[in-house]
């Protein structure tokens, strides 16, 4: 098969143009302009016959010229970590689809073990995003800064940083703390314990803060507390050890986050010999789906996640079509899934 070369130049040369679209639609040039502008009013059979006219051509709009005009990318930076949790995986899904039904394409960075938030930030505004959404570690005095100064939207999600001058979503982590001390204060066991994540986490403070007052406003103490390095299966087994082999090991524990349920649950059956929820009661955070399988039937608190995402590229939407500098905070409220992990006192 005999190539040829292709250089930019005379694929450029060769492009159908918007006008030419029009030219074969038999239409005005702002009416080619309408049918790709998402969002745009224009009636179904103009679209049609617009649309004909381009598939017929094999006419595709230009978007990084169209950027240049419009000084808009429709790009959103969305700053991922620990895709070892499954659940974002599931935000990840949600925004998106999120993005793309209100006329916007995601950029997503995944910062991994060792590497620099900051680095990714900036990384993620040398494409002149039109926002950005960051779930990842601290976010700097520069990174909010820099989105300050160039009017980008910048928003927390699922994280509740102690910073200003950025819109934060989040769920109401220390409400759904209360709930899950609530749900063990139920059950037959008093002796409280609580393993979070990374102690300086804020989902990991509110949700301890929430459950520590649920359990001493009812006259009992949370006798024990460990912090997984991170919020995964592997670093939660070590941390269910050190809960687990205290000489007052805890009987009703909330855990912050389910992979950290999960593992405290596997070892408590499979190295202290437990009987589940017989010996220990056990409530979790965030109801991924292995919480609901036969081998966990984990009690949880299950955020909203796609609310949670709903309302940030809400506040993207509004920001990016009118800056403004003033910051939103939206925190949703988490239901209880009930399953099995909790020995409930039925003589209640």
């Amino acid at each position: 098969m005999k190539e040829s070369p292709n250089p930019p130049a005379e694929r450029n040369a060769s492009r159908v143009t918007a006008q030419d679209v029009a030219r074969e639609a038999g239409v005005s040039l702002s009416a080619v302009s309408r049918v790709f502008t998402p969002g745009a009013s224009v009636s179904a059979k103009m679209r049609v016959r617009v649309m004909a006219a381009a598939d017929k051509l094999g006419y595709q709009p230009n978007v990084l010229a169209r950027s240049l005009m419009t000084q808009r990318t429709n790009l959103v930076g969305v700053i991922l970590a620990n895709f070892k949790n499954p659940i974002y995986l599931t935000v990840l899904d949600h925004f998106t689809r999120t993005l793309q039904a209100r006329g916007l394409r995601t950029l997503l960075l995944n910062v991994s073990e060792g590497q620099d938030l900051e680095e990714m930030a900036r990384l993620v505004l040398q494409y002149s995003v039109d926002g950005l959404v960051v779930s990842a570690g601290a976010i700097s005095p520069h990174i909010t800064e820099q989105c300050q100064k160039r009017r980008i939207p910048l928003v927390a999600f699922a994280r509740r940083p102690r910073r200003a001058n950025l819109h934060v979503v989040c769920a109401d982590n220390v409400a759904g703390g209360r709930v899950a001390g609530d749900r063990l204060l139920q059950s037959r066991h008093r002796r409280f314990g609580f393993m979070g994540g990374p102690s300086g986490a804020s989902t990991t403070i509110d949700r301890g803060k929430g459950f520590h007052a649920a359990v001493e406003e009812a006259g009992h103490a949370v006798i024990a507390a460990t912090h997984a390095s991170e919020y995964t299966y592997s670093a939660g087994t070590e941390s269910a050890r050190k809960l687990l082999d205290r000489a007052d090991r805890p009987d009703a524990v909330f855990c912050a986050n389910d992979l950290l349920a999960m593992a405290l649950m596997d070892v408590a059956r499979g190295e202290f010999g437990l009987t589940l929820p017989d010996d220990l009661s056990i409530i979790g955070f965030d109801d991924v789906d292995l919480a609901a399988a036969s081998t966990y039937r984990l009690t949880t608190l299950r955020q909203p996640l796609e609310a949670m995402v709903h309302e940030t590229v809400d506040i993207l939407s509004q920001r990016i079509t009118t800056w403004s500098e003033g910051w939103e905070t939206r925190q949703l409220a988490c239901t209880a899934v009930d399953r099995d992990s909790i020995a409930f006192d039925r003589a209640d």
